[in-house]
C-alpha cells in the first residue's frame, strides 16, 4: 500500500498533534489515552507535568514526544514544556557554538560545552526547548544525534589532551554533520 492511498497508515513524528480521550491513570503522572490518530493496536501514553488537571473521559490535544514503532507505542505530552522556543539568552550562544564547530579557527571550551548541551537536550528530551532544537537541526535520527554528541566529545577531549588531532576531528565532524550544522546556523540567524 502506498502512502498516498487513503487507507495507508499515517506516519507519526515528533511534535505532531494528536486528539484523544483520557482513559485512565496508569500511575503518577502517566495516563492512558485513546486516540484515532495512531495505527490500530498502538498504545498512547500521556506524561503530564500537571496530573491534577487530568480527568478521565476528558478530551484533549497532545503533542508527540516519542514514537516507539517496535513497541507499538506513542508518548505524548500536554503543555508546551519541551517545545518552547529557544530563549533570547540561548540563541546567540547556540549560534556561536554551531558557527565555531563549522569554522576553521579555534573553538573554545564554552562553545564546545554549549554545542554539546544543545545536542544533548535532543537526546535526553528533558529541556524546555528540546523539540525546537531537534527541528533546528533538521529532525535528525537518534543515530545522527549520538554520532554528533560523540564527535563533539572527541573534540573536547582532544582540545585538552591531544591538540594535534583537532584538525582531523573537526574535519570529520564537518564532513559528516556540516550540512545539518549549516542549516541550523541559517535557521538561527
Amino acid at each position: 500500500m502506498n502512502a498516498m492511498e487513503p487507507n495507508a497508515p499515517r506516519r507519526i513524528k515528533l511534535g505532531d498533534l494528536l486528539n484523544g480521550t483520557i482513559v485512565k491513570s496508569i500511575g503518577g503522572r502517566r495516563f492512558a489515552i485513546a486516540c484515532k490518530g495512531v495505527p490500530n493496536g498502538w498504545k498512547v501514553e500521556l506524561h503530564t507535568r500537571r496530573p491534577e488537571s487530568i480527568n478521565p473521559g476528558a478530551q484533549g490535544t497532545f503533542w508527540v514526544a516519542k514514537v516507539s514503532p517496535l513497541q507499538g507505542s506513542v508518548l505524548v505530552h500536554d503543555g508546551d514544556f519541551g517545545r518552547l522556543p529557544i530563549s533570547d539568552a540561548m540563541r546567540p550562544r547556540y549560534l556561536a557554538a554551531i558557527s565555531a564547530l563549522l569554522a576553521d579557527g579555534d573553538v573554545t571550551a564554552d562553545e564546545l560545552s554549549d554545542a554539546h548541551s544543545m545536542v544533548l537536550r535532543i537526546e535526553k528530551t528533558n529541556q524546555a526547548d528540546w523539540l525546537t532544537v531537534w527541528r533546528l537541526f533538521g529532525e535528525p535520527g537518534t543515530g545522527d544525534v549520538k554520532e554528533l554528541l560523540a564527535a563533539i566529545a572527541a573534540i573536547r577531549v582532544a582540545r585538552k589532551d591531544n591538540p594535534q588531532s583537532l584538525l582531523k576531528l573537526r574535519g570529520l565532524l564537518k564532513e559528516k554533520h556540516g550540512p545539518m550544522l549549516q542549516s541550523a546556523v541559517l535557521r538561527l540567524g
